[in-house]
């Protein structure tokens, strides 16, 4: 019975690690050209990825940001 209990907590462990790597955020710099070629200027865009905004801004420069799982499926 200890060992069944035991692989239960393996297997939710491992689901947990494999659910936060396949939402981890993954960052891309967007280039001047990408830039203007927004239609609705990136300042007002309030674009989301199950959980974070999408166009942010560090350092002086805007980033494209979505969740791995997104970049694999729908880029």
């Amino acid at each position: 019975m200890g060992g069944s209990l035991r692989f239960v907590w393996i297997m939710l462990v491992l689901m947990l690690a494999g659910f936060i790597f396949v939402l981890r955020p993954v960052c891309v710099p967007l280039s001047a050209d990408d830039l203007a070629s927004f239609n609705t200027p990136i300042e007002t865009r309030t674009d989301r990825d199950f959980y974070l905004q999408v166009f942010q801004q560090a350092d002086g420069r805007w980033y494209q940001c979505k969740t791995w799982l997104s970049r694999q499926f729908f880029f």
